[in-house]
């Protein structure tokens, strides 16, 4: 039996984290598509199937909100990462790298989150 080759989604604009992530995650044996804003990662969300999503909180064409709600009604774990502490604290319910952070630690982070599924968000 063949195993799936997982299919990550990077949101991130920044190309040198963007590209770190993408080799670290192939080199990890994942599949990787990566999105350098919010309006193309909608695109690639209405075409293809992810099993996990790593969404930078800071995109040049606005908050993440609309492509994280997309997510979490497709049921696709989402990591959240900034450098930004109170950027991070608007999602308390979902898994969060604070950057810089260990390659390491995303892909045990990344795991866990594959393994555990998308959270229950908190209900206010």
């Amino acid at each position: 039996m063949t195993q799936h080759t997982r299919h990550i989604l990077v949101v991130e604009d920044e190309d040198m984290i963007a590209n770190l992530l993408l080799t670290v995650l192939e080199t990890s044996g994942f599949q990787v598509t990566t999105c350098p804003d919010t309006a193309s990662a909608m695109t690639r969300l209405a075409h293809e199937t992810f099993d996990a999503t790593l969404v930078d909180l800071t995109l040049p064409d606005g908050a993440p909100d609309r492509v994280i709600d997309a997510l979490r009604a497709r049921n696709v774990p989402v990591i959240v990462i900034s450098g930004d502490p109170d950027r991070l604290a608007r999602y308390p319910d979902l898994p969060a790298l604070s950057k810089p952070f260990r390659m390491k630690t995303l892909l045990a982070r990344l795991e866990a989150c594959l393994a555990e599924g998308m959270p229950t968000p908190s209900i206010p």
